[in-house]
């Protein structure tokens, strides 16, 4: 019986950190949309469009 005290506290546990973390996020990013969340790993910035492509075989 001890075995499901422990596995209920633990799923809650991790609902509320879940719910927390979940509301911080979203508190601290209101001025960016999810599509540009979405496409944020795909954003080289401003540093690698002015070096030249690096060719790994020379």
């Amino acid at each position: 019986m001890e075995v499901f005290a422990v596995t209920i506290f633990m799923s809650l546990a991790f609902a509320v950190l879940f719910a927390v973390m979940f509301f911080a996020e979203r508190s601290q990013r209101r001025d960016r949309s999810i599509e540009q969340d979405a496409l944020l790993p795909l954003d080289d910035g401003p540093a690698s469009a002015a070096s030249p492509p690096k060719n790994p075989q020379s």
